[in-house]
């Protein structure tokens, strides 16, 4: 029976503590992801969007090169978003994206991190809030109760999590 917390492993905690680890190791890939390109220089021909961005303007390599070079990567443009289950939270006034610079990805990425992290000491904030309200539309379970009378799901504000009604 699904209880609308699946993937997480701190099943106990409910929807916002489950989507909470979910996200947070989304970004640490993320951030994994843009290390390599723009502090190691580990380009991929064709770089496929990594969780949380993805390249806009990708850079060439010039001449005989089979890269592109540092200086060209870092002058890439980058999507930026976060994601929470398949949905994006607001991270721009009006806007779940922003575009900014490749230079200011993996900054950008550790800002994002300590932001999500702290939704877990504040959940009352207008982000927390908003990051919480997709988590519970992210978890609905799909399919209906296994349980013979039941026909449906609610959510339990007080447990976190979706019964079965």
């Amino acid at each position: 029976m699904s209880d609308g917390t699946e993937g997480s492993t701190n099943l106990g905690d409910g929807i916002f503590a489950a989507m909470h680890e979910l996200t947070l190791k989304g970004l640490e890939q993320s951030l994994l992801d843009a290390e390599a390109r723009y502090v190691r220089g580990e380009a991929a021909a064709d770089p496929s969007p990594s969780m949380n961005w993805a390249v806009t303007n990708q850079a060439v390599a010039e001449g005989g090169e089979t890269t592109p070079s540092m200086d060209n990567l870092l002058q890439e443009e980058v999507i930026l978003w976060l994601s929470v289950g398949k949905e994006k939270l607001e991270i721009v006034p009006g806007s779940d994206h922003a575009v900014i610079p490749a230079s200011a990805l993996v900054g950008a990425l550790q800002e994002m991190k300590a932001m999500v992290e702290s939704f877990s000491g504040d959940r009352g904030s207008e982000l927390a809030t908003q990051f919480h309200e997709i988590a519970v539309d992210q978890a609905r379970p799909k399919s209906p109760p296994e349980e013979g009378d039941k026909s449906d799901w609610q959510y339990d504000a007080g447990l976190d999590r979706y019964v079965a009604v």
